[in-house]
């Protein structure tokens, strides 16, 4: 789980992305840009001729999220947010599925926190 608390606040940290309409639901398309590790990655990046590119399409609820991480919203609200806007079913138990999701976004550099 995250150590962020519900009053930490969530800023995007990359500024290359798009939002889509894919079957009538609003879609974020996040690109960066894969850096090698190590010297083994940067060889086998180059051996296989991988693209450095890397795509993230968000769903509905993740793309909710991400606009909402905007360095005005706490945690605790953006998660009343998600919670108002898409089936309890869908996020329940919305703060753990928020901390997870956010936790992921951190750990893939896509946000920090202002705390």
């Amino acid at each position: 789980m995250s150590t962020h608390g519900p009053n930490a606040v969530p800023r995007r940290a990359v500024d290359d992305w798009e939002e889509t309409t894919v079957d009538g639901d609003s879609r974020v398309s996040i690109t960066r840009t894969k850096t090698p590790r190590n010297r083994l990655d940067r060889f086998l990046f180059d051996l296989f001729g991988t693209s450095r590119e890397r795509e993230l399409t968000l769903d509905p609820v993740g793309t909710t999220v991400w606009w909402h991480c905007d360095g005005d919203h706490t945690v605790s609200e953006i998660a009343s947010i998600v919670a108002d806007a898409h089936d309890a079913d869908r996020v329940e138990p919305v703060d753990e599925t928020l901390a997870h999701f956010l936790m992921r976004l951190e750990e893939r550099d896509l946000i920090r926190f202002d705390e």
